[in-house]
């Protein structure tokens, strides 16, 4: 069996536009300037608080 995308809980509609920018930014820098957007953006588990 292939694992794909799991999906995560991130909040309400509110910070759409949050997820969006970052994504926009993300997604720039690897496009535009060729950069390493996994050393920029910390994996999942420590990129919000433990529950």
């Amino acid at each position: 069996m292939v694992e794909g995308p799991r999906p995560e809980r991130l909040g309400g509609l509110d910070r759409a536009g949050l997820l969006e920018a970052t994504a926009a930014l993300l997604i720039g820098l690897w496009v535009g300037e060729g950069a390493d957007a996994q050393a920029i953006a910390p994996p999942l588990e420590f990129a919000r608080p433990a529950a």
